[in-house]
């Protein structure tokens, strides 16, 4: 009896000891499903932080220079090409044409952004960049770009422009060419609906043909002048 009894309350400190592991895994157990739950919980919220990052950092790069403003630039270069080359063929001739590049080929044979202007001489049969032209050829492409510059603006931005101005832009013309220049100057007034330009101009051939004059030598006081 009393060995029977020394084998019941080893089975009992068996048993208790099997209860009590029964009960630490049924906890662990719950702690391993809440941390699942919690890791689930978290594995959400980063793919959501994941996906809210991914999104910013494509409207970061749309917003960027090889997106909406390549974009732009790409949607205005054929119209501001369109409007150089009017100017050009209305006052200078049908010599120049003009094209705004704005992809580029590298050594590799790929395409990346860029910004050239191109001009064809038809008198040479020669296709370069405004860059290696004279000083004289390259003020007339440089007046008409930022002519049509203007006249872009003013068609696409809803904005109302009155009068325009320049200042001594004519300087390395000849005096054909200068009154080549104040024919272009005319154009663009008639194309942008422009008011009046106010130029300054040393050359008498230009001055003559202007529609009025502000002689600032006529207007100085003695000891000033305005």
């Amino acid at each position: 009896m009393e060995r029977w009894h020394g084998v019941l309350d080893e089975a009992e400190r068996l048993h208790l000891a099997a209860v009590r592991h029964a009960q630490a895994l049924a906890a662990l157990s719950a702690q391993m499903e809440e941390h699942g739950r919690r890791r689930d919980a978290a594995a959400a919220r980063t793919a959501r932080v994941e996906q809210e990052l991914a999104n910013w950092l494509l409207f970061a790069r749309c917003m960027g220079n090889d997106g909406l403003i390549a974009l732009a630039i790409d949607d205005a270069g054929p119209t501001l090409s369109g409007l150089v080359n009017d100017l050009l063929l209305a006052c200078y001739g049908p010599r120049f044409t003009v094209a705004i590049e704005t992809l580029q080929e590298t050594a590799k044979g790929e395409q990346r952004e860029g910004f050239d202007i191109r001009v064809y001489d038809a008198e040479s049969g020669e296709d370069k960049s405004v860059t290696a032209m004279s000083g004289g050829e390259r003020v007339w492409i440089n007046e008409c770009l930022v002519r049509a510059v203007a006249l872009y603006l003013a068609q696409n931005t809803g904005r109302r422009y009155d009068t325009l101005f320049s200042d001594e832009t004519d300087g390395p013309l000849d005096p054909e060419r200068k009154r080549m220049f104040m024919a272009m100057k005319r154009r663009v007034l008639e194309l942008g609906g422009y008011a009046r330009e106010f130029f300054v101009s040393q050359t008498p051939e230009l001055t003559g043909m202007a529609d009025a004059l502000i002689d600032l030598e006529a207007m100085s006081v003695e000891g000033c002048s305005t």
